[in-house]
């Protein structure tokens, strides 16, 4: 009785606190952090929608090209390095991939995060009426190019089983790589197509080359590398202005060396010193006395990550004539691209030797792993993960997928 009593005497005070906590909610100041969606869609917004897409790129571009080069037979992990401590990396590194592996997990919602931020941009600009049209069209570039290079970098480093590779979009069904690749393809070419300062075009017919030849597809390849950078053009980069080149740097660097290359690169600094120019090498003693080596490309962790050279241009458009498409001196293209690194012309050239050319080229820039799933020169035998798994978490989300 005492409890009823003592109930009815607090009911009007629980009310009045009630009141009071909603009186006061209603009177809080705006929150001033965010930003409400719908006020994004205007012309003013364009640039910084852009910039977010491009930071989202370069926070992405190093860490998937360094694990793509971890799962190679371009960099290794061995716990024999005494700052080597994550069981992730050698998971990634003996294609012996758990599907809740967390450094996948990561990576892979890096990527899908840029393909949204970019195709989300596209969207926008089409709901803005624009004043200024250079700026609609730098807009929609920017979203058509990196959607493009998103649905590359899930074609070319994820898949459904250890050898389908392939991706998802929007909690959708399995993408084969032909199809992925197809649509990249098609977002670039879009990209292309409202562009028209000379050097961009340059890079993205250069970027829908290196699409072709993921596919095999050396004609059209052939076509657009053609068009793209020559001598003499500049880097097309992820720009590290305000973020960390994270993966390189602070993982397989100066920063910490917990990832180390493969000693053949130390062979081809031993066969001929020059090679030091290009295949910069780095040296840690193990616990087991023996002698590592890690890469000092990318000394600082401000340093940008190069996504497409003429140099790498050259690289396949010579591969392309050598496969017997497009046309060209595959030999003076080759020698062109060794020149410019202070480097001995050689007398011939055959598809290994161009293989081993881009290999040396390309040397901590995340090719090697689309280069050896597409000549079929994979390391590890027995049917390992020759592409990081779609993980576990969006598999489970995802009823359109198997789960694991």
């Amino acid at each position: 009785m005492k409890k009823n009593k003592l109930l009815i005497v607090l009911l009007p005070f629980i009310f009045l606190f009630v009141y009071a906590c909603e009186d006061y909610i209603s009177n809080v100041d705006p929150v001033i952090d965010l930003a409400q969606d719908n006020l994004l869609n205007t012309e003013a917004q364009m640039d910084f929608l852009s910039k977010g897409v491009q930071q989202r790129f370069a926070t992405t571009a190093d860490q998937l090209a360094c694990l793509m080069d971890l799962q190679s037979d371009a960099m290794i992990y061995t716990s024999k390095i005494a700052t080597a401590s994550f069981p992730t990396f050698e998971e990634i590194d003996k294609g012996a991939i758990l599907p809740d592996n967390a450094t996948v997990q990561g990576v892979f919602q890096a990527v899908g995060q840029l393909r949204k931020y970019a195709d989300d941009l596209v969207i926008r600009v089409g709901k803005v009426t624009f004043t200024n049209d250079s700026k609609r069209t730098s807009a929609l570039f920017t979203g058509y190019l990196y959607g493009g290079i998103a649905r590359f970098y899930m074609a070319i480093a994820f898949g459904l089983t250890e050898n389908q590779p392939g991706g998802v979009i929007d909690a959708g069904p399995f993408i084969p790589q032909s199809a992925l690749l197809d649509d990249a393809v098609t977002k670039m070419k879009a990209a292309l197509a409202i562009q028209t300062d000379n050097y961009l075009k340059k890079a993205t017919n250069s970027l829908i080359a290196k699409a072709y030849l993921a596919k095999n597809d050396y004609t059209n390849a052939a076509t657009y590398a053609a068009q793209g950078l020559v001598s003499g053009d500049k880097v097309f980069e992820a720009l590290h202005n305000d973020v960390y080149n994270i993966y390189f740097w602070g993982f397989a660097g100066a920063g910490r060396v917990q990832i180390a290359v493969n000693s053949r690169f130390n062979n081809y600094v031993v066969a001929d010193p020059k090679e030091a120019g290009r295949i910069k090498l780095g040296t840690v003693k193990g616990t087991d006395n023996v002698t590592y080596y890690w890469q000092l490309k990318y000394p600082d962790k401000f340093n940008n990550f190069p996504i497409m050279t003429w140099q790498e241009n050259n690289l396949m458009i010579a591969e392309c004539v050598l496969r017997g498409a497009g046309s060209g001196d595959a030999l003076a293209l080759v020698n062109a691209v060794r020149a410019s690194r202070n480097l001995d012309p050689l007398i011939s050239i055959n598809i290994d030797g161009l293989m081993v050319e881009r290999d040396k080229e390309l040397f901590v820039q995340g090719d090697r792993l689309m280069d050896q799933n597409r000549t079929g020169t994979w390391h590890i035998p027995g049917n390992v993960w020759r592409y990081m798994p779609i993980p576990r978490n969006e598999r489970n989300a995802n009823p359109n997928l198997p789960p694991l």
